[in-house]
């Protein structure tokens, strides 16, 4: 007989289809960009959420206050809600028109889930009570008019009752949120308080103070984390009490939680492109904190942009309590840097030279300055990985007191927000978390000629990576294929069924929108039967995010992929090959000898942030030469930097700082010190490896089995 935890619950939320939605839709074609001006009647400015998907929001925040799994009924191990930070634990929500809720369209939600509550709007009650009652939903439909706390208290003892009758219920709901733009922070943290059994209300300080909010965020989690430990150690009751303080204060400094961030903002060239100048004048920024941003049952009927803001909070928020971390809604980004990312951009299509490059990084920090506020600081200091939902590339500003951009800090990833009805149905409808734990199937597909000197160049680094990975063969397989047509790539995908498809093609602006070249034309949707879990495109500039571009990076997320890498800028083919291969080769090591790495989130980061010596060796032909002289220990530049001068003094922050101190010491002992420096100057070298984008989600393709990850986390193993 199959345990009742095996489902987790599904809620679902259903609306009045406008036009673009409903079951016509769905029936439709699949066509990934609407080519003409959104209709402000139709959907929100600036970020383009459907006031149809609109009215579900009320009912989603509700969902995010029931159990996202019937653990949360009972009471768990210390160590099991901290395991949980890995694995991504969602709240299984619907968003689904009022005519596709039924089991042609649910039918495979009904067989991994316990179908439990429907949530609706009420002029859509009496329809949506018969369509969940056909459907075999375990709790009576409730219309918006009748969420309260106490319907939310009688729902979570419901649901007990239905589905684990005989086992005791933990008691102490967490309340209806009165702040969304705290939640990111205070739900995750209540629904630990209610764990841990503390107090699970929204107290008056929280209600006021973003600053105590946080504190009191990061102090649960401190506590989580040090009982954790304590627990792990084996340690006694006595010996806990004992310790709990010291180990409190050890874990404070060294805690790492998941972090998600909200950044609104729409590109200034996109605005322009996608709306009037009437409707240009009507949006504005949004501040990180606004106390008039509060839950209701009719916060969908707001201005346009407070319901862009609690769309975008729900997700944030959506995703800090599904890995138990934490979440911070952002200012908006100020135009000026999208304008500055938009420039610098522009200039790498040029003969682009490394002090042009730093002077437009410094201007983009300056333009991002408003962003840096004690708690998103303190909040990326403790990060294990950020999730930012955004379509800016926060990963490429430096933090204050750092040296080096985020994203070689720590890995980022990126849910990009346009349109925003697009986004929260991706937030909602995620696949499971999967394991390429014994295997990995890699293709990589040719679609540049081997006329072409890239397309050469390409089929000869991809002939290094598959001699370079050999030994691993039996983990990692790399198939290369001639795809010079979308047919050709079609039929390769479908023979060969990959895990990560690698398209080796070039990219290509055609008016605002970022493709791929595939035979002769631009294509920005690739009609996969079956898109690979992982596609990375080894194509110039095809994630834009300066100009607000239609890139294909974001729609093939839509196509089915559950994380897309890709670049922003054009990028010397032999660097790209350089940082692919060992992209591949880490994760064959992996696959080999685990340990090291959870994610392949976190393979890419170590590859992205180690390959900065080869972006600085690589800057110029004065600095190539030299990376391959001898040193006085007779081994080449770059192979006494490797093996032995840069272990443990390279900090991730301060990686190109740090790099080029430990690459000083070696040619100051040829005595070359000074002309080396130099040339780290003038010419200089650029930071080509940190203008890759990771979006969607990368953090759920494991590279240990799920079942070991909970396991090594259990004490005693």
């Amino acid at each position: 007989m199959s345990s009742p935890f095996e489902k987790p619950p599904l809620y679902v939320v259903p609306f009045t289809p406008g036009a673009a939605e409903g079951r016509a839709q769905d029936q439709s074609a699949y066509a990934p960009v609407l080519f003409e001006r959104p209709e402000a009647v139709e959907s929100t400015v600036p970020h383009g959420l459907a006031k149809t998907v609109a009215t579900a929001l009320p009912g989603l925040w509700y969902c995010l206050h029931l159990p996202a799994a019937l653990s949360d009924l009972i009471d768990v191990d210390i160590w099991m809600l901290k395991a949980a930070q890995n694995l991504s634990l969602e709240h299984n929500i619907l968003l689904v028109p009022i005519d596709c809720f039924d089991e042609d369209v649910l039918g495979r939600h009904l067989q991994y889930h316990h179908p439990v509550v429907t949530i609706c709007p009420d002029e859509l009650l009496d329809e949506a009570r018969q369509r969940a009652s056909t459907l075999g939903f375990a709790l009576p439909t409730t219309p918006y008019s009748q969420l309260s706390d106490a319907t939310l208290t009688a729902q979570w003892k419901a649901v007990h009752e239905h589905f684990i009758p005989d086992l005791p219920r933990l008691t102490g709901e967490v309340p209806l949120t009165h702040r969304l733009d705290l939640a990111p922070l205070t739900l995750p943290h209540r629904r630990l308080a209610r764990q841990m059994g503390w107090p699970t209300a929204e107290s008056v300080v929280q209600d006021t103070s973003a600053s105590e909010a946080f504190a009191q965020a990061l102090r649960g989690q401190t506590f989580l984390a040090a009982l954790t430990r304590l627990e792990r150690e084996g340690a006694s009751h006595d010996e806990a009490d004992r310790r709990f303080r010291q180990t409190f204060e050890e874990e404070a400094t060294r805690l790492r939680v998941p972090v998600a961030l909200a950044l609104p903002g729409t590109a200034p060239a996109y605005a322009r492109i996608a709306y009037d100048s009437e409707l240009r004048r009507r949006t504005g920024p949004q501040s990180a904190v606004n106390p008039n941003d509060t839950w209701s049952v009719t916060l969908h009927e707001r201005p346009d942009h407070m319901v862009e803001r609690a769309a975008i909070e729900f997700a944030v928020t959506h995703q800090s309590v599904a890995s138990s971390g934490l979440g911070l809604m952002l200012p908006t980004m100020p135009p000026d840097a999208f304008i500055t990312l938009a420039e610098l951009e522009r200039h790498f299509h040029t003969p682009h030279s490394s002090a042009a490059v730093r002077r437009l990084l410094t201007r983009l920090n300056d333009a991002a300055q408003p962003l840096w506020s004690k708690e998103l600081k303190a909040a990326i200091q403790r990060a294990s990985y950020l999730t930012v939902f955004s379509d800016f590339p926060l990963g490429l500003l430096t933090m204050p007191g750092d040296s080096a951009p985020l994203c070689a800090r720590l890995p980022v990833m990126y849910r990009p927000l346009q349109p925003l009805t697009r986004m929260v149905q991706q937030q909602l409808s995620a696949p499971p978390a999967m394991s390429l734990d014994r295997s990995i199937k890699v293709l990589v597909a040719e679609c540049i000629p081997v006329s072409d000197p890239v397309g050469r160049m390409s089929r000869q680094g991809w002939d290094i990576a598959r001699e370079t990975v050999a030994p691993d063969s039996v983990t990692l397989t790399i198939i290369q294929a001639e795809t010079l047509t979308l047919e050709a790539l079609r039929q390769s995908v479908a023979e060969h069924r990959p895990d990560i498809l690698i398209i080796s093609a070039h990219g290509t602006m055609v008016g605002n929108m970022a493709a791929l070249v595939v035979g002769d034309a631009p294509h920005l949707d690739l009609g996969l039967d079956r898109m690979p879990p992982v596609v990375i495109l080894s194509a110039c500039h095809v994630a834009p995010r300066g100009s607000g571009t239609v890139a294909i990076t974001d729609l093939l997320l839509r196509e089915g992929a559950l994380a897309v890498l890709g670049t922003q800028v054009p990028v010397d083919v032999r660097r790209n090959a350089m940082l692919m291969v060992r992209f591949m080769v880490y994760l064959a090591k992996e696959n080999t000898k685990p340990g090291q790495f959870s994610t392949i989130l976190d393979v890419w980061h170590h590859v992205q942030t180690s390959n900065a010596v080869n972006d600085i060796i690589d800057g110029s032909p004065s600095l190539r030469a030299w990376g391959t002289s001898t040193t006085i220990n007779g081994r080449p530049v770059l192979v006494e930097f490797m093996s032995s001068r840069a272990v443990g003094r390279i900090r991730p922050p301060h990686v190109y700082e740090d790099t080029e101190r430990v690459l000083g010491e070696i040619a100051d002992e040829q005595g070359q010190g000074d002309r080396v420096r130099n040339w780290f100057r003038r010419p200089g070298y650029v930071p080509e490896s940190l203008f890759y984008i990771f979006a969607g989600r990368p953090d759920r393709i494991h590279l240990t089995p799920l079942e070991l990850l909970t396991e090594q986390a259990c004490p005693g193993r």
